[in-house]
């Protein structure tokens, strides 16, 4: 995608390096996920269940871009797969076969909101991309070729005003394991009239809004959305929503009202 940087301001458009998505992603799931699988080696029973656990978790980029969050995300799943299954045959002198049995984590566990259209329609591809390189690494692992065609599954993400759809209807929060990504940093003097109408419609609930940054209606959407779940949320945001008023008005609505904790956090990158 090509565009001016007056183009790029107006849209919020950014890149998240792997190096930041992996800052993200690490405290989010992985860490905790590669932490079961050294309790589960030598446990035929315990890598069954954690190989069954990781096949059935969904993540939502809810301002997806490109799809950066959701590939690499995508990508450490399938090579802690990788990890599980080769843990699973080892010992084994059998020739492993019938790879499409045993790799379940595929594409359609990713969702993303994408107001961009032609961004939507990277995401997706790029997706479908990233299971082939991971199918490929699959085959040189286990010596048998391994592709899934023709595509019977894909990502999905919605073309859409994240701050004005309802998420549920993209996926229950019921069904939903992770919310990550890195919602636009737009402050309050910078927003387009329509961003400002998206955010009246976001903080209408909250009394003396203030200064919030446009990132800040991420946290309040995702945090209407994780009510009376287990859905833990890794977002990359300005740093300006913990300064001044902003900070006051922002956290004590997500503390108070809506009983959210910080688990983990970074410093600014």
């Amino acid at each position: 995608s090509v565009m001016n940087p007056q183009e790029r301001r107006s849209l919020g458009a950014h890149y998240t390096s792997e190096v930041n998505i992996m800052k993200v992603i690490k405290p989010l799931f992985l860490d905790e996920l590669y932490k079961e699988f050294e309790n589960a080696k030598g446990n035929s029973k315990k890598l069954e269940k954690l190989h069954e656990k990781i096949a059935k978790l969904k993540f939502l980029d809810p301002a997806c871009g490109c799809g950066n969050f959701l590939i690499i995300a995508y990508r450490e799943l399938r090579l802690l797969e990788l990890e599980i299954v080769k843990e699973q045959i080892k010992g084994s002198f059998q020739r492993v076969a019938f790879l499409d049995f045993l790799l379940k984590v595929d594409v359609d566990q990713f969702y993303g909101i994408e107001i961009d259209e032609f961004s939507a329609q990277i995401a997706q591809v790029a997706l479908w991309l990233m299971d082939h390189q991971m199918n490929m690494k699959a085959s040189v692992e286990f010596g048998e070729y391994f592709v899934r065609l023709p595509l019977k599954k894909k990502g999905n993400i919605e073309h859409a005003n994240a701050l004005r759809v309802n998420w549920h209807t993209l996926i229950r929060s019921s069904e939903l394991d992770y919310i990550l990504g890195n919602p636009p940093f737009i402050g309050s003097g910078m927003m387009t009239s329509e961003q400002k109408e998206d955010m009246k419609l976001v903080t209408k609930e909250i009394n003396r809004i203030g200064q919030v940054d446009f990132v800040g209606c991420w946290f309040i959407k995702a945090a209407n959305y994780i009510q009376d779940t287990s859905i833990k949320v890794g977002l990359v945001s300005t740093n300006s929503i913990i300064q001044g008023d902003q900070a006051i008005r922002l956290w004590q609505h997500l503390f108070t009202d809506k009983q959210i904790k910080i688990f983990f956090a970074h410093q600014t990158f």
